[in-house]
C-alpha cells in the first residue's frame, strides 16, 4: 500500500470524505444497476456474505460493519440474527444504513454511529466478527486501522476484509495503469503536483496481495480463505477497448473461472477479498 507522510493524512482524508459524501447516492444505487463496476461490487457483497455463512455464527452473535456505507451488508447480516455494529465517518451514510435497516425490518439488531476506524469506539474483543469492504485502499495506510479491528475482535474471532490489487490484470494492457510503469508515473505525478500542474484527485491505493498478506499477519490474523474479485474493464490509454455489453460479459466469465481457483484469474482481480482468524495466543507462545 502507498504511504503517505503524516502531514498528508488529514487532507487526503478530508479529500475521501468529500468525495463520498458527493457520490452518496451513487454508493446507493451501485448494488441495484447493472455495469461492471456494479458488478464486482455485488460480486464481492455476495462473496463476503458466503464467507460470513461458513462461520455459522450463532444468532445474537456481535458483529462490526466498518465503513458500512449505504448499509446492505449491515442489513444482510442484521437479517441472519445478528447484532450488528454499523460504523462510518459520514453522517449522511449512516442515517441511510438506519433507514435501509428500519425498511428491512432490522432496526432492532442495528446500532449505527458515525466513527472512524483508526480509533474504533468499542471496547477490546468486542465482536465475533468484523467486516471491512472497500474501506482500506481509501485509507492513507493500512497498519493502524488494522491493529484496531484486531483489537475489536475476540481471540478466534474473524475479520473479513478487501484490497485494491496492485496486480490487476485489467491494467497491465494500459500504459497509463499498468503496474510495470508505477515508479516512472508517480514521478512524473510528483513532479506535476510540485508545479501546481495537477490538482488533488481521490484515487484509492493499490496493493499487492504480499503486502496485504503481511500486514495482516503482523496484526495476527491467519487466513482462511481468499477470492479475486473483477475483471474489467480493460483499457488501453484510458479508453475501454470493448463495448460495454462486452466487457460485462467477460467480467462475468473470467469471474467465474476466479472463482473456480484459476491459477492465474485468483491472483489478478481488481479487488482481493480475504476471510482471516484471529489467532488465539496461549500462556505458552
Amino acid at each position: 500500500m502507498q504511504r503517505l507522510k503524516t502531514k498528508d493524512m488529514a487532507g487526503h482524508q478530508c479529500l475521501v470524505d468529500a468525495f463520498f459524501h458527493q457520490q452518496a447516492s451513487n454508493w446507493a444505487e451501485l448494488y441495484e444497476r447493472e455495469g461492471i463496476q456494479e458488478a464486482i461490487h455485488q460480486e464481492r457483497l455476495r462473496a463476503a456474505l458466503a464467507m460470513v455463512d461458513t462461520l455459522q455464527l450463532l444468532p445474537g452473535a456481535r458483529v462490526l460493519d466498518v465503513g458500512g456505507g449505504a448499509g446492505y451488508a449491515t442489513v444482510a447480516l442484521a437479517s441472519r440474527g445478528f447484532m450488528v455494529d454499523a460504523l462510518d465517518p459520514l453522517r449522511v451514510m449512516v442515517d441511510t444504513t438506519r433507514n435501509r435497516a428500519i425498511e428491512a425490518g432490522v432496526n432492532s439488531r442495528v446500532a449505527t454511529r458515525i466513527g472512524d476506524v483508526h480509533a474504533i469506539p468499542s471496547s477490546d474483543d468486542a465482536f465475533e466478527l468484523v467486516l471491512a469492504l472497500g474501506v482500506l485502499p481509501w485509507l492513507p495506510e493500512a497498519s493502524k486501522p488494522l491493529r484496531e479491528m484486531a483489537r475489536v475482535i475476540r481471540p478466534g474471532g474473524h475479520l473479513i476484509v478487501s484490497v485494491d490489487n496492485l496486480w490487476q490484470l485489467r491494467h497491465f494492457l494500459d500504459p497509463l495503469r499498468s503496474p510495470l510503469l508505477g515508479r516512472p508515473r508517480r514521478l512524473m505525478g510528483d513532479i506535476l503536483r510540485a508545479w501546481g500542474w495537477l490538482p488533488p484527485r481521490v484515487r484509492s491505493q493499490l496493493t499487492s496481495l504480499r503486502t496485504f498478506r503481511q500486514l495482516l499477519a503482523a496484526e495476527g490474523f491467519e487466513e482462511l480463505h481468499g477470492v479475486a474479485l473483477g475483471f474489467g474493464p480493460f483499457t488501453f490509454f484510458n479508453r475501454e477497448i470493448l463495448p460495454r455489453s462486452a466487457s460485462l460479459k467477460l467480467q462475468h466469465w473470467l469471474q467465474s473461472l476466479a472463482n473456480r481457483g484459476s491459477p492465474i484469474l485468483r491472483s489478478h482481480g481488481s479487488q482481493h477479498l480475504v476471510l482471516e482468524q484471529k489467532r488465539v495466543v496461549t500462556g505458552n507462545t
